[in-house]
């Protein structure tokens, strides 16, 4: 799973080191109180699996060649499951961003990937089925939980119930 920003869990990780047992209050520690909404870290525990300084070259076709920085970045293992926490924000859109801890994207049974859209250039090609979740926060896709308050109003998405009409280049409804 790539990636979840922590900098507090990565420094705990950092100081228990590899091979170690760790207990650690996990993401989740943003508040948006513009969505009236909390943050709510998940209690884990894991193996702290591999330590790096979060550095990768691009080598997908989105930014190639480019060196991406994660800031430290540790690697934990919680029931069978690896998670790639990451000191600085990454959205995971290349296959460097596994094989910077020593995992092989291309040898796993699933991956899970924090990002809406572009993970499909770099990952798009390992996918047998995509399943697209939808979580709580900015980057929702149910747009009746945001407050738009500087849109004109009606506006398709958001305003759905609405009868639209279709204009011919005369100005007349067709």
């Amino acid at each position: 799973m790539a990636t979840v920003w922590d900098p507090a869990a990565v420094t705990q990780m950092q100081q228990a080191g590899i091979g170690e047992t760790i207990t650690l209050d996990l993401g989740g520690k943003t508040d948006m109180p513009s969505l009236g909404l909390t943050g709510k870290p998940l209690s884990v525990t894991g193996t702290v699996e591999q330590l790096s300084e979060g550095r990768f070259k691009v080598e997908g076709p989105m930014y190639t060649g480019v060196e991406v920085r994660c800031g430290p970045t540790a690697l934990l293992r919680v029931q069978g499951v690896r998670l790639i926490v990451t000191s600085l924000h990454h959205e995971p859109w290349d296959t460097g961003v596994f094989t910077m801890m020593g995992v092989d994207p291309t040898q796993t049974k699933y991956l899970l990937l924090k990002s809406r859209i572009h993970y499909r250039a770099g990952f798009g090609d390992l996918a047998r089925h995509t399943l697209t979740l939808d979580g709580d926060g900015v980057t929702t896709s149910d747009n009746q939980q945001l407050a738009y308050t500087a849109v004109r109003r009606p506006i398709y998405p958001l305003d759905p119930d609405l009868e639209w009409s279709v204009v011919d280049d005369e100005g007349e409804v067709a």
